[in-house]
């Protein structure tokens, strides 16, 4: 049985480790495997780390949840248009997405803007970490939020599973003991289980991720992208995500470092990372002479830890453990 005050710190962890990954992987984005580890000692260099969209969406999120008390789209909807800065390396559909949305466009409808079908991208994945860790205690629930926040931008299949598996990966880091490693098969057996409904990539990726595990456990950059991928696709990078954190965790920094190596999408892939282990190991753990480069300001580090917090102080109120 873990205490209140591990699972708060737990919390934190999962949404601080979102906002580390997220700003040190975002100098790194685009980059193919070979230039991002020649450049790896970069992260050793203390200056200003600034977040992207992946956090800034993160943020809103957890706002919502704390003031609904649950998932509710359209009131997600209205703070990814009130907060939402566009200027933090957003995606042109998510751009058109959040300027709709701000001209009065009803949130159901904005997702079919750019792509008629619904984006595949890990756009719903990259902020899921507050449904992952509000609704750590009841998969179902878990399952129905991560894709209730997803249908606002994505409502593409593909789109809307990679979110759940995120969550999910972060929900059952949040139940591990933070002094152990993952239990890796077990949790990819519960992830198989709660993914089998969806889409057959996220079975195929599972699949890898076992044989990787069998085999050695560690592979190359180059061979992590190859079978599992490094991209923007959700089945192409929430995988790899789950995949690194469940073979580096309780090493958050190790963990940060390899998802980097990969190149690529670097911010989201480590901002998953970091919020998956985060969950896992809490706060406490999560490196200070990273954290103290954070960015500060009206909603910088102070506030994200603190809405963290009330994040928390919400799902008592809501689950009373």
């Amino acid at each position: 049985m873990i205490s209140k005050e591990i699972l708060k710190d737990k919390f934190r962890g999962a949404i601080l480790g979102c906002f580390l990954g997220d700003s040190f992987g975002a100098g790194f984005e685009g980059m193919s495997p070979d230039r991002a580890i020649s450049r790896l000692g970069t992260l050793s260099e203390k200056y200003g780390r600034t977040y992207t969209d992946d956090t800034d969406m993160t943020l809103a999120l957890a706002e919502s949840i704390i003031e609904s008390g649950k998932v509710d789209p359209e009131d997600i909807a209205r703070k990814f248009s009130q907060f939402c800065d566009l200027t933090r390396g957003y995606g042109m559909g998510t751009i058109q997405a959040v300027l709709a949305l701000r001209r009065g466009a009803p949130w159901h409808e904005v997702s079919r803007i750019v792509f008629e079908k619904g984006s595949f991208g890990n756009g719903a994945a990259m902020r899921v970490s507050p449904v992952g860790v509000f609704f750590h205690h009841d998969f179902e629930a878990l399952r129905k939020a991560a894709m209730d926040q997803a249908n606002i931008t994505h409502t593409h299949p593909l789109g809307q599973w990679g979110a759940v598996m995120q969550a999910s990966s972060v929900g059952m880091a949040l139940a591990q003991d933070p002094k152990r490693p993952f239990k890796k098969e077990e949790m990819l057996i519960e992830l198989r289980e709660i993914l089998w409904p969806g889409p057959v990539e996220y079975q195929k990726a599972l699949n890898q991720m076992e044989t990787i595990f069998s085999q050695s456990g560690k592979i190359e950059a180059k061979e992590v992208v190859r079978r599992l991928g490094n991209g923007i696709e959700a089945y192409r990078s929430v995988p790899t995500a789950s995949y690194i954190a469940l073979t580096y965790s309780p090493d958050f920094q190790d963990a940060i470092r390899t998802s980097i190596s990969l190149g690529g999408d670097t911010d989201t892939i480590a901002g998953m990372v970091g919020a998956i282990v985060g969950a896992h190991v809490g706060e406490r753990c999560l490196p200070v002479e990273w954290m103290e480069q954070l960015e500060e300001g009206p909603r910088g580090y102070s506030f994200a830890r603190d809405l963290a917090g009330r994040l928390f102080e919400t799902w008592c109120e809501m689950a009373k453990p």
